[in-house]
């Protein structure tokens, strides 16, 4: 797979490139006296700040007043300054951005903009190598729907996902959704293009939704189906592009499997996905990195644990066989980053099956074996809430650790008070790096099991308690 890079050039380089520039210009006149500094008024301090009037410190994620006064932060988002490095544009003269070959008249280029230096980096790990960023023009090209999905995005988080200053973002949605019937009517667009922008429309539902019930429910359904033809009828003219919609694919699937009702999950037809998976994890992709197998399998266990919460059968030889997957896998990561958080996640699925199976494989554990169990998942919470904390606040893995931090927070009694602070503040910072509402609704489900937990009703999970609101709640 060729690797598309987008170097973001840093603030050394962007205060070199002024004085320069201004060198260039021209100089000031001799005999002219030096002008008195002066103060501007910053355009960058976060919404709370600007609208109490009141100096901020422009802090990423949080800034300080926010954290003294305990409340989400609602920065600015710091759009990036970059130089393409990708080989697609390598022999071209052109170094800007041209939306002339977009097939749609209909695009807002300060939307387009905004996506590739701003929205895009909420869905890669690595600024560096972010094929959402600069490199999505060569699949905007030729699609529409594409085309006005990120517009929609765009205008969506430039409003923080405020329902009520959305209408932009709601009808650029509309005509992605419109454009995209007609591509797959008229085959206009490759099955793969098509698949992209099937998927980040899906994943974006709940970022638009009102409350925590929409998940995209529509677009997973039909997601394995195309996947499994696209997997089949590999192009490797599309090889690239199709890395890219099976590393969604399989963390969208993860991430949503607590919320699809059992009647809906996927039958496995057959091991196309798993062996691709198994494959692909040697590749590097801006969401998964390299633990696409891992999401894969937790994609797998969420499910399960959801049939389990419904009050469906136990089956004891896939619980054995994925806490063995489980302890047995090794990750290929070699960023410390990259390595803490696919530990985080191998230790979610850990945790997942004890608190949801009881002892994997045991059908009627002792009382010392229940006791032993508990004892291994509070462990296991522990241990996820340092691998997590890890990681930089100001780090672009934060957008990702919603997932273990739900599963790991759910089990902080009330002697972790210490824990339950660094999870709170840690789920304000991944709001205020990608603005995503749905995370602050993790947040009130943690706070509201916690109240409940105090009270004496330990009893309860978090995914109980989530279905008893009637919540379905798309995590990360």
């Amino acid at each position: 797979m060729t690797v598309y890079r987008v170097r973001f050039a840093s603030t050394g380089e962007l205060c070199r490139n002024t004085v320069r520039s201004k060198s260039v210009i021209g100089s000031r006149p001799p005999n002219t006296p030096e002008s008195l500094p002066t103060r501007q008024r910053s355009r960058s301090g976060c919404r709370e700040c600007r609208q109490r009037k009141v100096k901020c410190d422009e802090t990423f994620p949080v800034c300080q007043r926010c954290q003294r006064r305990g409340s989400v932060c609602q920065p600015t988002l710091r759009t990036a300054q970059w130089q393409v490095e990708v080989p697609w544009l390598a022999d071209s003269p052109v170094k800007t951005i041209s939306l002339a070959p977009i097939a749609d008249s209909n695009v807002d280029p300060r939307l387009m903009r905004y996506w590739l230096e701003a929205t895009s980096q909420m869905l890669s790990v690595d600024s560096s190598n972010n094929p959402f960023s600069f490199p999505i023009l060569k699949y905007v090209a030729g699609s529409p729907s594409l085309a006005h999905f990120l517009q929609s995005a765009s205008a969506a988080q430039e409003a923080y996902f405020y329902q009520p200053e959305m209408s932009v973002s709601l009808a650029k949605r509309g005509e992605a959704l419109s454009a995209l019937r007609q591509e797959l009517q008229t085959r206009s667009s490759s099955l793969s293009q098509c698949f992209l922008t099937l998927l980040m429309l899906g994943m974006s539902s709940s970022w638009m939704a009102m409350g925590p019930t929409d998940y995209g429910r529509e677009h997973l359904l039909a997601a394995p189906a195309v996947a499994d033809m696209i997997l089949k009828q590999r192009d490797a003219n599309n090889e690239e592009l199709d890395h890219l919609t099976m590393g969604i694919y399989v963390y969208w699937d993860m991430a949503c499997s607590f919320c699809l009702d059992p009647i809906d999950h996927p039958i496995e037809r057959d091991s196309s996905l798993e062996t691709y998976v198994k494959q692909a994890r040697h590749t590097f992709h801006p969401i998964t990195t390299h633990s696409i197998d891992l999401y894969h399998l937790l994609g797998q266990v969420g499910r399960y644990c959801r049939v389990i919460v419904d009050g469906g059968g136990r089956d004891l030889v896939f619980e054995v066989y994925s806490e063995l997957s489980l302890n047995e896998y090794e990750s290929i990561e070699t960023d410390a980053m990259a390595k803490s958080l696919t530990e985080a996640f191998r230790k979610h699925g850990l945790l997942l099956l004890y608190r949801f199976c009881g002892t994997p494989g045991v059908c009627q554990p002792s009382s010392r074996k229940l006791a032993e169990t508990e004892n291994y998942i509070h462990q296991l919470a522990l241990e996820i809430v340092e691998l997590v904390l890890q990681i930089k606040s100001s780090s672009p893995y934060v957008n990702i650790q919603a997932v273990p931090l739900l599963s790991a927070g759910a089990e902080m009694t009330s002697l972790d008070t210490f824990q339950r602070n660094q999870i709170r503040q840690r789920l304000k910072e991944v709001y205020s790096t990608n603005r995503l509402v749905p995370t602050l609704w993790v947040l009130k489900l943690l706070e509201e099991l916690w109240g409940v937990h105090d009270a004496g009703m330990t009893h309860i999970t978090w995914l109980e308690l989530m279905l008893n609101k009637n919540w379905r709640l798309r995590v990360g």
